[in-house]
C-alpha cells in the first residue's frame, strides 16, 4: 500500500538497564534466611493472577503500569504516511483533521488477597486509571491539542482454584470477573472522546485464566493463558469493547535468593469494538472510529523481583518489568506502541 514503511523500535537494553539499578536499590545484597520467600516465588511484574496463597494468609499489593505510544501511525504491520491517515482511517469520504501524536496509560492497582483454605484464593482489584493524549493537526489552521481523563476504572474480582500440585510445579486456574466501575462517557469538548480514553468497558466482563509454573534449582519457569469475555451485547454507550486473548511464557534465573532476573514473551489478540456511540461524537481522528480498535501484538518482557531478607521492610516484594513491542498487527490505524512499565510492591501476612 502507498505510504507504508518498516516501523522502527526502541532498543530494550536501556529499560533493562533502569530495571536493574531500581531493584538493586529495592534490598541489601544478603541471603534471606530459612524458610523466608524466594524472589522468584513470583511471577514477572506484568503477570497477574500467577500465584496463589497457604491457608489463612492475607496478601496486600499495589502494582502501577505506564504504557506509552508516540511516534509512528501504524496501518498493518507498516506505517502509513499522516497523508494517508489523513484520506483513510475516519471513513472515506470523511478526512481525518487530525491524527494523535502520542498517548499515555498510567493504571493504579490495589491487589488485595485472602486464602480461607490452601486450595482457594480470593482477589479483589479496584483499579484507577489516568489517560492523556495529544494530538496534532492534518489540516491548515488547527493547532496541536491534548486532552486527558482520570478516574476510577473497573473493578476486577474472583478467585484462584488450585487443580494440580507436585514436586516442582504447580497448576492453577482463575475465575475473575469485572464490575463496571469506570466511566464511559467521558467528554472532550461536550462531546463523547475517543472509545480508548474512556476509563472501563462499561460491561459486565468474564476473565478466565490458566497458570501452570515449575521450578528447579535455582530456575523457574511458567505459561498463562488468559482473556477477557464481555457478558453484554453493549453498554449504555451503544457498543461493546473486542474480547482480549493473552498467551504468555516466561523463565527466570535467581541470581541471589533474593533477587531474580526474568525473560517473557507475551501475544495479545484483541478483537474490534462492536457497535458504536449512541450519543454524538466526534469523527475528525482515527480513535474517534471503531475500526482502528483490536489487533494482533508480540512483545519481549525483562524483569528483576526481589524480596528484602532482614530490616523494617523484611518479607516486602518489589519487582519491575518492561514490556518492548516486538511486532504490531493492529486493525486500522493506530499509533505505535513504544512500551510499558510494570513496578510492584506486595506483602504477604
Amino acid at each position: 500500500m502507498s505510504g507504508l514503511t518498516a516501523p522502527r523500535r526502541a532498543n530494550p537494553l536501556s529499560f533493562l538497564t533502569i530495571s536493574l539499578a531500581l531493584a538493586a536499590a529495592a534490598a541489601p545484597s544478603a541471603a534471606l534466611a530459612d524458610g523466608a520467600p524466594l524472589a522468584d516465588g513470583h511471577a514477572p511484574a506484568g503477570v497477574m493472577l500467577d500465584h496463589m496463597h497457604k491457608a489463612g494468609e492475607f496478601m496486600v499489593g499495589y502494582r502501577y503500569m505506564y504504557m506509552r505510544q508516540d511516534g509512528d501511525m501504524l496501518h498493518g504491520t507498516g506505517t502509513a504516511s499522516d497523508a494517508t491517515v489523513r484520506d483513510n482511517a475516519c471513513g472515506p469520504p470523511n478526512k481525518c483533521m487530525m491524527r494523535p501524536a502520542e498517548m499515555t496509560m498510567q493504571m493504579h492497582m490495589l491487589d488485595i488477597m485472602y486464602a480461607p483454605t490452601d486450595w482457594l484464593t480470593l482477589m479483589l482489584m479496584p483499579q484507577w486509571m489516568t489517560m492523556d493524549m495529544t494530538m496534532t493537526p492534518l489540516m491548515g489552521g488547527m493547532g496541536t491539542k491534548s486532552h486527558d481523563t482520570d478516574s476510577l476504572g473497573d473493578t476486577i474480582f474472583g478467585a484462584l482454584v488450585k487443580l494440580s500440585e507436585g514436586p516442582g510445579y504447580h497448576l492453577h486456574t482463575g475465575v475473575m470477573f469485572s464490575a463496571p466501575t469506570g466511566s464511559v462517557d467521558e467528554t472532550n469538548n461536550g462531546k463523547l472522546t475517543h472509545y480508548g480514553m474512556q476509563l472501563g468497558s462499561g460491561t459486565w466482563d468474564f476473565r478466565p485464566s490458566l497458570t501452570y509454573t515449575g521450578r528447579e534449582g535455582p530456575w523457574s519457569w511458567g505459561a498463562q493463558m488468559s482473556g477477557i469475555i464481555r457478558m453484554e451485547d453493549a453498554n449504555d454507550e451503544g457498543y461493546r469493547l473486542g474480547n482480549v486473548f493473552k498467551a504468555t511464557a516466561w523463565g527466570s534465573y535467581r541470581l541471589a535468593n533474593w533477587i531474580s532476573a526474568s525473560v517473557r514473551i507475551l501475544h495479545t489478540e484483541q478483537g474490534r469494538i462492536e457497535g458504536q456511540y449512541n450519543t454524538p461524537h466526534n469523527i475528525g481522528s482515527p480513535p474517534d472510529l471503531v475500526a482502528n480498535y483490536g489487533g494482533r501484538f508480540w512483545d519481549l518482557g525483562l524483569g528483576v523481583n526481589t524480596v528484602v531478607p532482614s530490616g523494617p521492610l523484611k518479607g516486602h516484594r518489589f519487582a519491575v518489568e518492561w514490556l518492548q513491542p516486538l511486532s504490531d498487527d493492529p486493525n486500522g490505524y493506530q499509533l505505535e506502541r513504544v512500551g510499558t512499565l510494570w513496578v510492584n510492591w506486595s506483602k504477604a501476612f
